[in-house]
């Protein structure tokens, strides 16, 4: 693999990994087995759907 591709997805692993760390989630060492992918949806499925959910007028 290049180096450039190497350091976007360390970049997007981390990305991930923080935002995940920040709300509560995961823990690091559980973060840490899990693939690009799986940080990937997770952050989508907490991210996305919940700011969709809030932005909802008619879900109180």
């Amino acid at each position: 693999m290049s180096n450039l591709l190497k350091s976007a997805l360390e970049k997007e692993r981390s990305h991930y990994s923080e935002k995940l760390f920040q709300i509560g989630v995961y823990n690091k060492e559980i973060m840490n087995k899990m693939t690009i992918s799986e940080l990937r949806k997770e952050y989508t499925y907490f991210f996305r759907n919940i700011a969709n959910h809030k932005k909802n007028p008619y879900t109180r």
